[in-house]
């Protein structure tokens, strides 16, 4: 009595081209799906290595309606190119109403700008934000975390 190995059956030699075409067809749809993913983390990982050992500036160009970050080499400071941190304008019916700097100054007209250094930390920083239908939105800038916390409405600094 002959016996034979699992697997291997008698007479066959290897796959079909239609069996190997199938896995080379799911192989091309896992690979689409996953690749573009990895290429996101990689850059995105690009961007924290950069990003890491620099004091970086957020301005508010109240004139213009425009937010920019840039980061210092020495004493000058360097636009940032990169897609995440590129010049921003405001879209049209949203606007910066006024920047309340670390020190308590209302900005309305002009820049206004927050640091953030690489250890985490960030000026204290408040946004004032207004829609054409004068809705109102507040963005707080944490000094020891970095985040922002997001009000519906005009909320004033608190007195420390």
């Amino acid at each position: 009595m002959r016996i034979s190995r699992a697997g291997v059956y008698r007479g066959e030699r290897g796959f079909t081209i239609v069996e190997l075409g199938m896995v080379i067809l799911v192989l091309g749809i896992v690979m689409a799906t996953v690749m573009p993913r990895f290429a996101g983390t990689l850059e995105r990982q690009h961007l924290r290595s950069t990003m890491t050992k620099r004091i970086y500036r957020l301005t508010f160009d109240l004139d213009r309606q425009v937010m920019s970050v840039c980061y210092f080499v020495g004493e000058t400071c360097k636009l940032e190119t990169t897609r995440e941190l590129r010049a921003y304008a405001l879209p049209l019916d949203v606007h910066v109403l006024d920047v309340v700097s670390p020190q308590g100054t209302k900005t309305r007209e002009g820049e206004a700008v927050t640091h953030f250094h690489p250890t985490g930390i960030a000026e204290p920083s408040i946004i004032h934000l207004v829609t054409n239908s004068n809705q109102k939105a507040t963005l707080m800038i944490e000094p020891l975390a970095g985040r922002v916390k997001v009000f519906d409405d005009y909320v004033e600094p608190q007195a420390s």
